[in-house]
């Protein structure tokens, strides 16, 4: 390899410390810019919002547009109508359920039937009642209590059956299977039979 000269090695030595500054001159420029840009964003302008006054009464009218408002929009968030939701708070004032001192009754068992209905998450209910958690886990349980109450008369009891049943809507089951689920220790009732066939048949 020929040597180099002088005047290239010094030419070489000025394009390599140029390429170098000019690296540093580029990190430099892009730390500066992310700085610019975390202070940016750290002392950004937030909106102020000026709190509801009416705070009471938004949760007020957020009840009454469930159940006293459109008959669809009833039985899409309670997944009932309002003459069963109106009569399910009556089946719980008799046993003893009342208003509460800032929730009534009606907001209570809205709450047990939005969460039922939709098989949702206590921190998505308190944003939909504009409620707090702890609201709205306390009064889903006191709800539930006195549903627990009426499971005489919400809730049908099954019915034996019996090794000679002979009824025309099942007069397509096997015998033999009936025979078999009527000798086990556990009588089933006509909709668990349903649900063993249909289980079965898939």
């Amino acid at each position: 390899m020929p040597k180099l000269n002088r005047i290239e090695i010094r030419r070489r030595e000025a394009e390599e410390a140029f390429i170098a500054l000019n690296t540093y001159i580029r990190a430099a420029m892009g730390v500066f810019r992310l700085y610019c840009f975390i202070v940016s964003t750290t002392h950004y302008p937030r909106p102020e919002l000026s709190p509801n006054p009416n705070y009471y009464q938004t949760q007020v009218d957020a009840v009454n547009r469930l159940v006293n408002g459109n008959e669809v929009d009833c039985h899409e968030q309670l997944r009932v109508n309002r003459h069963t939701f109106f009569r399910l708070c009556c089946l719980l004032r008799g046993v003893g359920l009342r208003d509460s001192r800032n929730v009534c009754l009606e907001e209570r068992v809205a709450i047990f039937l939005f969460i039922l209905g939709h098989h949702t998450k206590q921190r998505r209910t308190k944003l939909h009642f504009w409620r707090s958690i702890e609201t709205v886990s306390r009064h889903f349980n006191v709800v539930l209590l006195g549903v627990l109450r009426l499971f005489d008369m919400l809730l049908v009891r099954p019915e034996p059956v019996p090794p000679n049943y002979h009824d025309s809507r099942w007069s397509w089951f096997p015998v033999n299977f009936v025979s078999i689920v009527c000798k086990s220790s556990a009588c089933l009732s006509v909709v668990d039979l349903v649900d063993v066939v249909l289980i079965l048949a898939y």
